[in-house]
């Protein structure tokens, strides 16, 4: 089917000028200029759902990739766009994500607060969106570099000193993480000659084996840093439970599968060799992680801390798909990759809507602290609330018939038959570990007796915040219902993913400049 290459400029255009119109708006603080700001995202978020959805309809065949040369400049003298089923799939949740995101927003935040938040989540839509689709190193840390500025800003936006130093925390390290892929973009200019990634793919494989492993290597750090594994998480717990619940709940839903997103894309298409012999350390990697993020959720004493750590702690299950990708086993690879997105399309869903749900409680108690039964007595008091907490708390935990489930048993499942024992043994105990942290959350936020009151500042809107938050339990079940179809999508994504040469004749890199007139369309 011929497609007009130009739509894969419309998730990076479309929030851009979405978010400029709402900040001519923004000279004053009023309830009218915040929700023209409101409906200005919601138009944008809706717009840029469908344009994702429109790309995975074209994708998910797995028999096409959409090029963009922008300017018609052939790669790799060109900015390079490329969509394929992964990209696509990782559109469509952001799309569906941010959508909920603004509804949720919407009923959580007061006219102050939301003022310029609204354009600020639009650039922050425009960086993830442009690291989806970018076909080169230099522009995928251009696009990092956008979403970290949004972000911060985001983090720090109220000003409290909690905000400012956690915000502090994550601008530092994660500015760390940018100075060592800016450095290793030089160095791989530098010795390559190029940027495009399939034309980098064309020529790695010519290169020295330390040059590969010092590249492979530094990469790893920087988008293992963005991801939040261990031992580079720091960042994380420092500064998700700092901001506004709907702050923390797009951060934790959103952000660190970039960062897994560039590992599964630029790994197994720049280095697949290498990295089959570092299988033992993408492994340890994922257990350190997976152990320390739950360990840590069980050490701490308010909600959003909790979820923040278990955020660390599902990137472990991530990461173990990636490991298990890189087996020589031609099938367990196939499969392996698979498990992994369908693992991140679980967890985008179910972690969004837990965040909401729990930075929902803590706006209606007026406290996330789980001592003292400040959260006590929600099943009694939001019961809609606490049930589509509940059900996403268990999703998250691997309790059929949930989302959760069939991931986690795609990982187990490929981890045994790779006779990866011990991955697999600790995936089981921290599912375990994570179904008693649920539990200890449940127990002590929303069914327990409620022995102490801290009055809130605002109760937010309960329909206009419980409703996506249903909407996206819903589809975590449904997910888990209908397991088949969405296997099937995320099994065409890990083909192309793997599919190195696919990936090269899609963009056709040349080392010749055509004239003009004669440059392909």
């Amino acid at each position: 089917m011929n497609v007009n290459a130009n739509w894969l400029a419309a998730p990076v255009v479309l929030p851009l000028m979405a978010a400029a119109v709402s900040l001519l708006v923004s000279t004053r603080v009023t309830p009218k200029q915040t929700r023209i700001q409101r409906n200005v995202a919601i138009l944008a978020a809706a717009g840029n759902l469908l344009v994702a959805l429109f790309l995975l309809w074209l994708t998910a065949g797995g028999d096409q990739r959409i090029v963009l040369q922008v300017g018609l400049w052939p790669a790799p003298f060109g900015i390079t766009l490329v969509a394929d089923a992964f990209s696509a799939i990782m559109l469509t949740l952001t799309g569906l994500l941010m959508l909920c995101l603004v509804v949720f927003a919407s009923g959580t935040l007061d006219e102050r607060q939301g003022l310029n938040f609204y354009p600020l989540l639009l650039f922050l839509l425009m960086g993830v969106n442009g690291a989806f689709v970018a076909g080169d190193l230099f522009n995928l840390y251009v696009f990092f570099e956008v979403l970290l500025m949004a972000s911060f800003v985001l983090l720090s936006l109220g000003g409290r000193p909690a905000q400012v130093n956690g915000g502090l925390r994550y601008v530092l390290l994660n500015l760390l993480a940018s100075t060592v892929f800016l450095a290793t973009t030089g160095v791989v200019y530098g010795t390559l000659g190029t940027l495009n990634l399939a034309h980098l793919a064309e020529r790695m494989d010519a290169a020295p084996d330390w040059l590969r492993i010092v590249i492979a290597g530094m990469l790893l750090v920087a988008y293992g840093s963005k991801a939040g594994i261990f031992p580079l998480f720091f960042w994380l717990p420092a500064s998700y439970h700092t901001p506004h619940p709907a702050v923390t709940a797009i951060f934790g839903g959103l952000l660190t599968k970039v960062g897994i997103y560039a590992l599964f894309r630029i790994y197994p298409l720049l280095f697949p060799d290498l990295l089959v012999e570092w299988q033992p350390l993408i492994l340890t990697i994922a257990a350190l992680t997976m152990l320390v993020g739950v360990f840590g959720a069980m050490a701490v004493k308010t909600i959003r801390r909790v979820l923040s750590f278990h955020v660390i702690s599902q990137v472990g299950y991530m990461v173990m798909g990636l490991g298990l990708a890189l087996s020589g086993n031609q099938l367990a690879a196939g499969f392996g990759m698979a498990a992994g997105i369908f693992y991140i399309v679980h967890h985008m869903i179910v972690k969004t809507a837990l965040l909401m749900a729990g930075g929902a409680a803590e706006l209606t108690m007026g406290t996330g602290r789980l001592e003292k039964g400040y959260l006590g007595g929600l099943v009694k008091r939001s019961p809609v609330l606490a049930g589509v907490f509940f059900v996403a708390a268990f999703s998250l935990a691997g309790i059929p018939p949930s989302s959760g489930f069939i991931s986690k048993l795609g990982l187990l499942q490929i981890a045994l038959d790779a006779q990866q024992w011990w991955i697999a043994g600790i995936s089981l105990l921290v599912s375990l570990l994570t179904l008693m942290s649920m539990i200890r959350l449940w127990q002590k936020g929303f069914a327990g007796p409620q022995e102490d009151v801290v009055a809130p500042l605002r109760r937010p809107n309960l329909r206009l915040t419980v409703a996506p938050i249903a909407l996206l339990v819903t589809a975590s079940l449904a997910i888990g219902v209908f397991s088949g179809p969405f296997f099937e999508w995320s099994s065409v994504a890990a083909r192309q993913v793997l599919d190195r040469q696919g990936y090269i004749r899609a963009v056709a890199p040349t080392d010749q400049i055509l004239p003009i007139g004669e440059q392909s369309h």
